[in-house]
């Protein structure tokens, strides 16, 4: 399941792409007219359906960003309000859950191909977790901050933390944090000791990534 995606369960799973993958469900992603119709697409869709389950499972653009100047709350959050303007409009049609994919870091993919290269030069995991090293010259920079982009995603989980608070007990979230954060380091391992990533786009979890997280899908597939 890749780019923005909205999937219903009922009697059998069904998952359909939204037809503009750029554009998130509950707002319109850089306030686009495109995707401010794709909210009314993702509403009717819905209320056609009826599931028992539905799911949002969608990367963070504009929900990530960072408040307005001024605003130090989510009732005067103008992005918060619209995602939850959108999630009670989805819940009537809904007969029993609403999950939703909680907010990751996203990659850089062009620093994925560098992971193995640092291995063979018996470099430390952890060393590669928070710093990059080049061969030719004395150059040092942070790897962590080029391998996994920081930016946004504690802002999206914070309101998908509040969504999760006012959807009262009709959503759960599906966190993937704790299957790629290292706590003893505290800092995300997005690749496994042989130097497999779990990507291959900021998006897109890789054949391993998938694997890696299975267990989580089992479990919501045994609970419906």
């Amino acid at each position: 399941m890749q780019g923005s995606a909205f999937g219903e369960y009922k009697l059998k799973s069904v998952i359909f792409k939204n037809k503009i993958s750029a554009c998130e469900p509950l707002y319109a992603t850089g306030q686009t007219d495109i995707c401010k119709a794709n909210l009314t697409d993702f509403q009717d869709r819905v209320k056609k359906e009826k599931p028992d389950y539905a799911f949002i499972i969608t990367r963070f653009k504009s929900i990530g960003d960072r408040w307005p100047k001024g605003v130090k709350s989510f009732k005067n959050d103008k992005v918060y309000q619209t995602m939850k303007e959108q999630m009670l409009k989805f819940l009537p049609n809904i007969k029993y859950k609403l999950y939703i994919l909680n907010s990751i870091p996203q990659v850089d993919s062009r620093y994925i191909l560098k992971i193995v290269g640092l291995l063979k030069n018996n470099t430390n995991l952890v060393n590669i977790d928070v710093s990059e090293y080049f061969i030719e010259g004395s150059h040092y920079s942070v790897f962590q901050k080029k391998l996994v982009r920081h930016d946004g995603y504690e802002m999206a989980r914070s309101r998908h933390a509040q969504l999760l608070k006012d959807c009262k007990g009709k959503c759960e979230m599906i966190d993937y944090l704790p299957e790629f954060y290292n706590n003893a380091t505290k800092t995300f391992r997005y690749f496994d000791e042989r130097g497999f990533s779990y990507w291959t786009m900021p998006s897109h979890l890789s054949p391993h990534g998938i694997e890696h997280i299975r267990h989580l899908w089992t479990d919501i597939c045994r609970k419906l």
